[in-house]
């Protein structure tokens, strides 16, 4: 069977990943860049992107950076010993990610 790969989170906690590689039936992977990656059936993968997880944001974007992303995703902001962290399913905390550092990109190149 062909095994397909969803990358993983960065600021995903360690239980987190262990419990989605243990439900879904998922292995872990590097790639030759170095990126962490997900491997499992597509299905399995699919039904991943919709588990419920909480991201820790590392430091750098901005409050308004963070509120556009909430507004903008069905995503919610919590706070913890470790900082901010976006709570919603792995889908929609992977593409409010990807919106924040889109905007930091944007700014950096002004």
């Amino acid at each position: 069977m062909v095994k397909h790969t969803m990358r993983v989170l960065s600021g995903l906690q360690p239980k987190q990943v262990d419990q989605m590689i243990n439900e879904y039936h998922l292995n872990m992977l590097q790639n030759e860049r170095g990126i962490i990656l997900f491997e499992g059936e597509l299905e399995d993968l699919r039904r991943a992107s919709k588990h419920v997880v909480d991201v820790t944001l590392p430091p750098g974007p901005t409050v308004s950076d963070i509120k556009a992303a909430v507004d903008n995703f069905d995503v919610q902001l919590k706070q913890s010993d470790s900082g901010p962290q976006l709570h919603g399913t792995y889908e929609e905390i992977n593409n409010a990610v990807n919106f924040i550092v889109d905007i930091m990109t944007k700014r950096l190149e002004i």
